[in-house]
């Protein structure tokens, strides 16, 4: 193995430890950030008002919403038989402000 591949693999390796992958393609899915932005505009809402307002399966979107929660992109709340959903906002500009901090670090160790 030359030395540029073992420094673009190291560099790699550095950028990946960094970022969260996973939680940002959840994250950045289209459909999950019509969703996201949908809960930001208008607050709290069970399954079945956000699946109101989306052309997918209402059991796409549930799997959409167990995903976001999974990440703690969303919260949820039981409320009689239903589950109510909501952003959370401050996890995610945590998860960004880590991101952006790890980031820093990342160029000024480079």
């Amino acid at each position: 193995m030359d030395k540029k591949k073992i420094n673009d693999e190291v560099c790699s390796d550095r950028i990946e430890k960094a970022l969260d992958y996973e939680f940002y393609k959840v994250l950045f899915d289209p459909v999950r950030t019509k969703i996201m932005a949908y809960l930001g505009a208008n607050g709290a809402r069970s399954i079945s008002e956000i699946a109101e307002h989306f052309p997918q399966d209402r059991t796409v979107i549930s799997r959409h919403l167990s995903l976001m929660n999974r990440y703690g992109i969303l919260e949820k709340k039981k409320k009689s038989r239903e589950y109510i959903y909501y952003l959370n906002a401050e996890f995610v500009i945590e998860k960004f402000d880590q991101t952006t901090n790890s980031l820093k670090e990342l160029a000024r160790n480079s």
